[in-house]
């Protein structure tokens, strides 16, 4: 719409002035070199147009001839650098294809075409990666660091490679590198989160779990609990040493920040024993076992009891516990365990029968078999027992999620793969090998059956 007005201007301006001189005609005279030159306005305003366009063409022609070396070089450049371009994407592909082959020829043409080593150079390592050939790749990454613009990328590349050859020293070496480069790029802090755990570099690992927190890369709720396994880890290492205050310290701290998790629970009460706090330690106990049962709180109150009252003192003790949760399977078994070796037959029935009501296992079979033998001598009824421990589901464990190794305590990494915080407490699956019977339950059946002596 504007250049047609454009347009219209310029033609309704020229209509104009040939309106304006034909409404006024004159000639006009000139003299050059000696001769008399005669003609009319129109004829020489027509005259003096053509010379002007005359020039103004010329003068575009002129311009052409001089830019046209430049001109031509950018065309060819252009068409090289679309040449390139279309390699590199076509490597790419290749690439995400899983053709070696073509990723390499692609990348060798893109090279060639394009002066923009940082694209290429990546292209030609991830096609030495697709190939197999990861000392080619390792040079283009390392030369990829003597470039501003391709050093992260280069570490990125490096720490790949790293992590594929299980060398975690070199790995957070990198990783290191590249967080002085971005600091708060998430992954970069997940990752060193992630190996200094498994190198048990405790302090270190906090630092990096509350970046990662913030930066968004681990949820505030996983990052909680990882907080609590670094921080029992850090008590653990302080006990070691010698620094018990601390060791108490950081495991109250593991406590407040997960206040049902039984492993902090635990690792507190232990240190408070140890400390002669043991009303404290057992109130601890008693607190946390009211919000939610678990059978190691059951067991470490149980190892708070008195030494001096022999095995009647640590059924009174327990019962203590018992008496907050009457229902609680985990109480019962532990309740029952411990009348059976203080012989207190008739008590250790009612509560190994409970337990074996409320939630069987193998564990409760087998006591209730130890039971037979001791109180009865009964070997067929032990036997029945031990058959139903057999069949029963397995005892609860302190399980990885990742490989499914049992823990007989529970640690921050898993003794076999070395995952971090994966420790669940939950029965195994039908799947997990089924243990042999108990050795004990077995010992006495085999003691009784010989008869008193």
């Amino acid at each position: 719409m504007r250049r047609s007005l454009i347009l219209f201007l310029k033609v309704a301006a020229v209509v104009t002035i040939a309106v304006w001189l034909a409404n006024r005609p004159g000639q006009v005279e000139f003299v050059w070199q000696g001769q008399v030159f005669e003609t009319s306005i129109g004829v020489l305003v027509l005259l003096v147009g053509l010379l002007m366009a005359g020039a103004a063409f010329g003068y575009r022609f002129w311009r052409g001839m001089v830019r046209a070396p430049g001109t031509i070089g950018r065309a060819r450049l252009g068409s090289r650098r679309e040449g390139g371009y279309r390699a590199l994407t076509n490597g790419m592909v290749a690439v995400a294809a899983g053709d070696p082959t073509a990723a390499r020829r692609y990348a060798k043409k893109a090279d060639a075409l394009l002066d923009e080593p940082p694209l290429t150079m990546l292209l030609s390592a991830q096609a030495a990666q697709l190939s197999g050939d990861e000392t080619a790749a390792g040079r283009y990454f390392e030369a990829m660091l003597e470039r501003e613009e391709t050093e992260f990328l280069g570490l990125r590349g490096l720490l790949n490679q790293a992590l594929k050859q299980d060398d975690r020293v070199k790995a957070l070496s990198f990783v290191d590198l590249a967080r002085k480069l971005r600091p708060n790029t998430p992954w970069v802090l997940a990752t060193a989160f992630e190996l200094e755990v498994r190198q048990r570099k405790w302090r270190e690992a906090q630092a990096s779990l509350a970046a990662a927190v913030k930066a968004g890369a681990i949820e505030a709720g996983e990052g909680r609990r990882h907080k609590a396994a670094i921080l029992i880890e850090r008590s653990r290492e302080a006990e070691a040493a010698g620094d018990m205050p601390t060791a108490l310290e950081l495991a109250h701290k593991a406590t407040s920040l997960l206040p049902g998790f039984a492993p902090a629970i635990n690792r507190e009460a232990a240190l408070l024993a140890r400390a002669d706090r043991l009303k404290q330690a057992a109130r601890l106990i008693e607190k946390a076992w009211e919000q939610a049962p678990h059978l190691t709180l059951a067991q470490a109150y149980l190892d708070l009891a008195p030494r001096e009252g022999g095995a009647l003192e640590r059924v009174k003790w327990i019962e203590k516990l018992h008496r907050l949760k009457p229902e609680a399977a985990e109480v019962l078994a532990v309740l029952g365990e411990a009348a059976l070796a203080a012989q207190l037959w008739g008590a250790a029935r009612t509560h190994l029968t409970r337990a074996e009501q409320v939630s069987p296992s193998r564990r409760i079979y087998r006591l209730l078999a130890e039971l037979e033998a001791k109180e009865h001598e009964d070997m067929v009824a032990a036997r029945n027992w031990l058959a139903k421990a057999e069949e029963a589901p397995d005892d609860p464990a302190w399980l990885c999620d990742r490989c499914g190794t049992a823990h007989p305590v529970w640690t921050a990494l898993c003794r076999h793969c070395g995952a971090f915080d994966v420790l669940t407490w939950r029965t195994p699956t039908a799947a997990a090998h089924l243990p042999a019977p108990d050795a004990r339950a077995l010992a006495v059946i085999d003691r009784s059956s010989e008869g008193p002596r």
